[in-house]
């Protein structure tokens, strides 16, 4: 009887913690199409920002900032797409020496509060 009862009782916890992982809300899936991380550019290419975003629930907040290794920033682009899907498209001419290694954070957050980023940077070969 008292092993029956240890059973049961494993059993609820069991199934109550299975219960609670499906009940967490993932983040924003951020797509990033374009650059290739470290993708090497020659002087006055483009270099195209193409992004996706998804989520299951409301995207409240996305963003993308360029900025050079020094920290001077180069692009701020922030939108509020409230929507399960949003995007960013936008290109940086490639014509400044200063652009031998430009950094780009990508941030996306839902209507849960779930936040997701990514960072890579592109170098200018010279």
């Amino acid at each position: 009887m008292k092993y029956i009862f240890f059973l049961i009782v494993g059993c609820s916890l069991l199934l109550f913690s299975c219960e609670e992982t499906n009940n967490i809300d993932p983040a924003v899936m951020i797509t990033k199409i374009s650059p290739s991380n470290h993708q090497v550019y020659d002087f006055n290419d483009t270099a195209f920002f193409k992004i996706n975003f998804s989520d299951n629930s409301q995207i409240t907040a996305t963003s993308l900032r360029l900025y050079l290794a020094t920290g001077k920033g180069l692009l701020t682009m922030s939108f509020k797409p409230n929507n399960k899907m949003a995007s960013i498209d936008t290109f940086l001419i490639m014509n400044d020496s200063a652009y031998t290694f430009v950094n780009f954070d990508i941030v996306a957050e839902d209507d849960a509060g779930n936040i997701s980023s990514k960072s890579s940077h592109i170098h200018l070969g010279l």
